[in-house]
């Protein structure tokens, strides 16, 4: 860890930049094990409240102090643990060589239950797919997190500020954006792969589950879908469709592209049939996977790709104005 750490903050010298705590969690490519603690019969009586509260995060031999609270929504409702998010304090960060890059995201297991343990695995094999398809994507680093006397599963999530400053850009904060305002070749780079992972929980207008980037220079937004627990892939019990989608469960694919023309698909689809095997190999290799869901999510790949090859499939996509 410590020859990793010199190895981060050499490289980010010579970048212009120091990392951040994120950035040499997720360059160990290994499980890591985090210990919070915290008033944990609070957090969790009052989770819906989503009010901070004194902790202190132990990792790689370092306690540091910062705050903790829920995040989410849906979950908070059907979950006994919620998804979490950590302000550290910043001078200590600084004393150890990190960035002042203090905010860290947690998905956790749901339950204690088995079932649980296969969504956690599934959404986060979603977040590794997305990383193979796109330029603009959430990184994640798997975690083991000790609460109190519990063991919890989950893993971190980029957060905003640093995943906008990594692509050297700003976080878009509004009520309402339009689909025109993105860039196109990223807009329909997250159409496909939504409907590759039967998501249809998402909305660019509010932003909802939609993350846009303004990048430095460029006019146009970068959108970024993330949540995907009620995508048919994860196929999470609690997961129901918008009644506005005509749906009779989250499996059914649905194409949510807004002003889509046929040569915009095209070229987008060139990117996506060179990226086939290595979606294959991903979900082929995906560790603690049960063989039914791997089987399921296969199978689900190849009728995305024969959508993609059916010029009848194909011509439903397209808008014409």
């Amino acid at each position: 860890m410590r020859y990793l750490l010199c190895w981060l903050i050499f490289g980010s010298l010579v970048a212009g930049a120091q990392p951040s705590l994120f950035d040499e969690l997720w360059a160990g490519g290994d499980t890591v094990t985090i210990e919070l603690e915290t008033d944990w019969k609070k957090l969790l009586r009052h989770k819906k409240d989503k009010v901070y509260q004194p902790t202190t995060l132990r990792v790689g031999g370092h306690a540091l102090a910062g705050r903790v609270r829920s995040r989410g929504h849906i979950r908070l409702e059907v979950c006994r643990y919620p998804s979490l998010k950590i302000k550290l304090d910043k001078t200590p960060l600084g004393q150890l060589g990190y960035s002042d890059l203090n905010d860290l995201k947690l998905v956790l297991q749901c339950s204690n239950r088995t079932i649980a343990d296969g969504y956690l695995r599934r959404e986060k094999l979603i977040y590794d797919l997305h990383a193979l398809v796109s330029d603009y994507y959430h990184r994640t680093v798997p975690i083991r997190l000790l609460a109190g006397k519990m063991e919890i599963a989950g893993f971190l999530i980029e957060s905003e500020e640093q995943l906008a400053a990594r692509y050297n850009a700003t976080i878009v904060n509004s009520d309402q954006v339009s689909t025109r305002g993105l860039e196109r070749g990223a807009y329909l780079n997250m159409c496909l792969f939504n409907y590759l992972v039967l998501n249809t929980d998402w909305n660019v207008f509010n932003l909802h589950n939609v993350e846009c980037l303004s990048l430095n220079g460029s006019r146009d937004l970068i959108p970024i879908p993330y949540d995907f627990d009620y995508s048919g892939v994860v196929s999470t019990t609690y997961a129901v469709p918008h009644d506005g989608h005509n749906l009779r469960s989250v499996h059914q694919p649905k194409w949510l592209g807004r002003h889509v023309t046929e040569e915009e698909l095209s070229a987008a689809l060139i990117h996506y049939r060179h990226r086939k095997q290595a979606l294959i190999d991903k979900v082929s290799t995906c560790p603690g996977l049960h063989p039914s869901h791997r089987e399921r999510i296969l199978d689900r790949i190849e009728d995305f790709y024969d959508a993609m090859n059916d010029p009848k499939a194909l011509r439903s996509f397209v808008v014409r104005e």
